[in-house]
């Protein structure tokens, strides 16, 4: 008997993320078409592209992940870079050259941040008149901070951001600072690009035993503010946040777009308005 294979499942949440993801590109390659002085292309990229067709948690449904969601677009893009660490979405992805046979498909197996700052960063810049769009989405806390300063040093790319809320509140930001390991206060170090998260997150309290540190109460938009503070000190247009739900209600991530031009910024703004007023 042949082992199960793995398969990735998302539920609604995600899919609601996919389709800003969609409208957003779909405006995007729109625009970008008729730019004449955008002569060496429009170029998108995926940081942690999955297998490209995850399945629904509540049914027996494939969906188009997101690098099927990009390569759908109306308006394609050049090319396509997807990236993955686990050798079977690697697997999976290359079947899509397959069912996009006339399109630039680029698969690299590794780390994302590696990849980004080793090949694409190199490629795609203001002077080289390409553009591009990087979708970060990782599992976890597994992007860092440098490899975002380094795609806003392009002034080519923009990013579409899954600020990994949930991940950050149980990794890293507990209710017990001294629980904290070395190991976590890197992670979240490496991801905030700083220590200073921590004079965000914690306070100096004082009780009958003396002085203590303790948690600041944060909400998701709260936390998905400061990031967009940060993001703000290397990209001049960032979006404010937008919470995403389980169905439960429980804040999962945030949504944030940041680039160099008022014009991205407005298009996700006006998605994420509408999205909210549903």
């Amino acid at each position: 008997m042949e082992p199960k294979q793995p398969i990735d499942r998302i539920g609604k949440w995600s899919e609601e993320k996919l389709d800003l993801l969609g409208k957003y590109l779909n405006a995007y390659t729109k625009i970008m078409k008729g730019q004449e002085w955008c002569k060496n292309g429009y170029h998108y990229i995926d940081a942690f592209a999955g297998t490209g067709k995850p399945m629904a948690k509540d049914e027996e449904r494939y969906i188009d992940g997101s690098p099927i969601v990009a390569l759908k677009v109306k308006y394609p893009f050049k090319s396509y870079t997807f990236i993955e660490e686990e050798d079977w979405r690697v697997e999976r992805l290359k079947k899509l050259r397959d069912e996009f046979p006339n399109v630039d498909i680029q698969i690299r197996h590794g780390d994302c941040n590696t990849i980004i700052i080793d090949e694409i960063v190199p490629k795609i810049r203001y002077e080289n008149f390409n553009r591009g769009i990087v979708f970060l989405d990782p599992f976890g806390m597994n992007i860092e901070w440098p490899t975002i300063q380094s795609i806003a040093a392009t002034r080519a790319l923009e990013i579409f951001l899954n600020f990994p809320v949930l991940a950050i509140n149980r990794t890293v930001l507990r209710n017990d600072p001294y629980k904290l390991s070395e190991k976590q206060i890197e992670r979240m170090n490496r991801f905030w690009g700083s220590a200073d998260w921590k004079d965000d997150i914690y306070q100096e309290a004082t009780d009958l035993l003396g002085t203590y540190i303790e948690k600041i109460p944060q909400t998701a938009k709260g936390l998905g503010l400061k990031f967009q503070k940060r993001l703000e000190e290397v990209f001049p247009e960032v979006t404010l946040p937008i919470v995403m739900r389980n169905s439960k209600g429980t804040p999962l991530y945030c949504l944030i777009f940041a680039g160099h031009n008022t014009i991205g910024k407005n298009i996700a703004e006006s998605i994420f308005r509408r999205f909210e007023s549903l």
